[in-house]
C-alpha cells in the first residue's frame, strides 16, 4: 500500500512540476493576454514543437500577412544563428492564424505538432493593489 501512495504522490508531483515549454507560455498568454501580431517578418518568435510526448521550444523567424503565418517563410535558428527553413516538412503551406499570441497548429509530414509563439507580444503581468503603510493612531 505504501508503494503505491509513494508512486502516486510521485506522478502527481511530475504532472503538476513538469510543465513543458508550450504549456508555460500558452498558460502566460492565456492569462495575460497578447498585443496583436501585425503583418511584418518577425524574428526571436519561439517555435514549440510537440513530437509526441516531448516538446522542445526554439527560436526561429517568420513572416506574418493578412495577420496569418505564411508556411513557406518559417524558419528555426541553428546553433550557428543561421537558419533553416522548415516550410518543406510541413504537410501543406496553408497559412495559419495567429490567437492571443500564438499560431494555430502546424502539422508536418511525421504528425509533429508545431506553434509559433510571439513572446514579445505578450502583455505586462497586471499590476496589485499598493497596500498602505501599517499605521498607529494611538
Amino acid at each position: 500500500m505504501r508503494v503505491i501512495i509513494t508512486l502516486l504522490i510521485v506522478l502527481l508531483a511530475n504532472s503538476s512540476f513538469g510543465q513543458d515549454c508550450y504549456t508555460k507560455y500558452r498558460k502566460a498568454f492565456s492569462e495575460r493576454g497578447a498585443f496583436e501580431v501585425t503583418d511584418s517578418i518577425y524574428g526571436g518568435v519561439i517555435i514549440a514543437v510537440r513530437e509526441g510526448d516531448v516538446t522542445n521550444c526554439f527560436m526561429g523567424k517568420v513572416s506574418v500577412k493578412s495577420g496569418k503565418v505564411v508556411l513557406d517563410n518559417f524558419y528555426v535558428e541553428l546553433e550557428d544563428e543561421s537558419y533553416e527553413n522548415l516550410g518543406p516538412r510541413f504537410k501543406n503551406l496553408k497559412p495559419v492564424e495567429v490567437k492571443d499570441g500564438v499560431s494555430q497548429i502546424i502539422i508536418d509530414k511525421r504528425d509533429n505538432l508545431y506553434n509559433v509563439i510571439f513572446l514579445d507580444h505578450l502583455k505586462p503581468k497586471k499590476k496589485g493593489f499598493k497596500r498602505a503603510p501599517d499605521f498607529d493612531l494611538d
